[in-house]
């Protein structure tokens, strides 16, 4: 069913109001989104300096100067690798000769059993 008397121009006249009153809430919730994160940027904790540095692989407070800051001598610096952006090769690569052989599947030959 359709409306039995429609009048455009006053449906834009009711209309106008509630559309600016959602149009004003979505900017006001989009300015308190952009507050709340620049709020909670400023009250978190700051970025550990020397003060207290934590060991990665036990989780631990480790004293600054200790022999958890000394550099890991597996790691090539990027200065020093011979393609930078592309990780060290610290192994071989695998070779045929490295891959153990697999035996073809073969088939299973049905002979009649007899009681």
């Amino acid at each position: 069913m359709s409306a039995p008397q429609t009048n455009i121009d006053k449906q834009k006249r009711r209309h106008r109001g509630p559309l600016l009153g959602m149009i004003v809430v979505v900017i006001a919730v989009g300015i308190g989104f952009v507050w709340w994160l620049g709020y909670e940027a400023a009250e978190s904790d700051p970025v550990q300096g020397d003060q207290t540095q934590i060991d990665g692989r036990t989780g631990e407070q480790v004293p600054p100067g200790s022999a958890a800051d000394t550099p890991d001598p597996t790691v090539v610096r990027r200065e020093e690798q011979s393609s930078p952006g592309v990780p060290a090769q610290n192994v071989d690569p695998q070779t045929p000769a490295d891959i153990p052989a697999v035996d073809p599947i073969e088939p299973e030959t049905s002979t009649p059993s007899t009681y």
